[in-house]
């Protein structure tokens, strides 16, 4: 079959650009052809005298827009808030299987001995049971988000989620500490939801997608710093682990409880100036 990647690539090759990019681009000419072909595509006819509006010499993709000063705060704590969740999502995925086959019980004890077998039924049912968790998130984070806010779901999350992994250190059961590893995977991942709901809505159109990759790398470091830290340390020191669990954990609950901007029912904006003549308005 044909790879992914492949699709992905004939498809960026015949899609046509979204006419509204177009427009903040400063493209007129490429977004009427954008216009008219959609209304070819929808049997529609477009007035005689239709004339786009462009935003002219709008600069797209400047690190300096998500760094200046009514962006600056929010572009740090979302990296943060990036870097924390995907440490610990990605540091589970690596750490249940291993602690699953190895009696992992909370972070005292002895160093487990390394060992290499195929997991068993058990342990695979467990581990489905836990993935669960983040699938749950989805559903979770979106409500609360609609429900409650942006803010308060943040701090929601990310303050329970903290509190669980401080529970990781002492051992209970088996059992308890599956729940807890439930627990975690919904909790961060649906307060993973949530920054990805405030993102497209915090950023104007002209450099939401540089937004969006600079919150997002930070979030791949924490994911690879995480999946890396749980090989290197598991079998040398499981409470090393959870402390770096915690640590992340508590790190997000900080970014989330200094988060004072919500954005729910935000107008989108194009660029800088409509954020800037709204808030004036609002003011």
């Amino acid at each position: 079959g044909i790879n992914a990647e492949y699709g992905i690539l004939l498809l960026w090759c015949l899609l046509p650009e979204s006419p509204r990019y177009l427009v903040v681009s400063g493209k007129k000419e490429e977004a009427n052809e954008a216009v008219q072909g959609m209304a070819r595509l929808n049997n529609v006819d477009l007035p005689e005298q239709l004339d786009i509006f462009v935003h002219s010499d709008q600069e797209l993709g400047s690190i300096s827009d998500i760094l200046k000063s009514d962006y600056r705060k929010e572009t740090i704590l979302l990296s943060a808030m990036y870097f924390g969740n995907l440490l610990i999502i990605f540091g589970t995925i690596v750490f249940v299987p291993l602690a699953l086959y190895s009696g992992f019980c909370g972070g005292e004890g002895d160093p487990p001995v390394h060992k290499c077998e195929e997991i068993k039924q058990d342990s695979l049912l467990l581990l489905c049971i836990v993935t669960f968790g983040a699938v749950l998130a989805a559903v979770a984070g979106y409500f609360a988000a609609v429900k409650l806010g942006r803010c308060t779901s943040l701090k929601i999350f990310s303050t329970a989620s903290f509190i669980v992994t401080l529970v990781l250190f002492k051992c209970i059961s088996k059992f308890v500490t599956v729940a807890l590893f439930f627990l975690i995977k919904l909790l961060q991942s649906s307060h993973d939801m949530i920054t990805l709901i405030i993102v497209p809505e915090l950023y104007p159109t002209a450099f939401r997608n540089t937004a969006m990759g600079f919150t997002n790398s930070w979030g791949k470091l924490g994911g690879v710093i995480g999946a890396g830290a749980v090989y290197v340390l598991y079998y040398y020191s499981p409470i090393m682990v959870v402390t770096m669990f915690s640590g992340s954990a508590l790190l997000v609950a900080i970014c989330s409880w200094h988060w004072n901007r919500e954005t729910k029912k935000a107008v989108i904006m194009d660029v800088r100036e409509n954020a800037e003549d709204l808030n004036q308005s609002n003011q």
